[in-house]
């Protein structure tokens, strides 16, 4: 079995992770975990072009700290974990990297870091729900 964990640090993501070693463990699946840097149109806000590299940068590496801990966190659980860092509209790469992966199942929390994105855009939960090809897991607090 391979299982697609969707980590953006929140706190829906943290139950996320341990639901998806849980099943890691008991499976004996294969776990890849991606965080997705959201595309920002800062130069269509009229910001230079640096400062948007600078941001970009920012976030990239941020992104990567995050896959960091989460591989290390699941690490110390015993589970080794591929990490993927995609660039662009959250909902879709997950969708995208669980096509690649060949994923079996997608856990994600139901709620996000980006609360604005949420507002505008909708649900990334509800987006991967209603378009995956495989089975979802959608973790929520207790």
């Amino acid at each position: 079995m391979k299982i697609l964990l969707a980590y953006d640090n929140s706190n829906y993501a943290e139950v996320a992770l341990e639901r998806a070693a849980m099943l890691a463990q008991s499976l004996e699946a294969q776990l890849s975990v991606i965080s997705v840097i959201p595309e920002l149109s800062c130069s269509m806000a009229g910001f230079p072009e640096d400062y948007c590299e600078t941001v970009n940068k920012a976030f990239t590496k941020e992104c990567k700290e995050l896959l960091d801990k989460a591989c290390d966190s699941l690490a110390d659980k015993g589970i080794r974990a591929q990490s993927i860092l995609e660039f662009g509209h959250p909902a879709g790469k997950i969708l995208e990297a669980a096509e690649t992966v060949g994923a079996d199942l997608i856990v994600l929390g139901s709620r996000g870091t980006h609360g604005i994105e949420r507002f505008l855009l909708g649900s990334v939960s509800s987006k991967v729900a209603a378009h995956a090809k495989c089975d979802i897991l959608i973790a929520r607090r207790r």
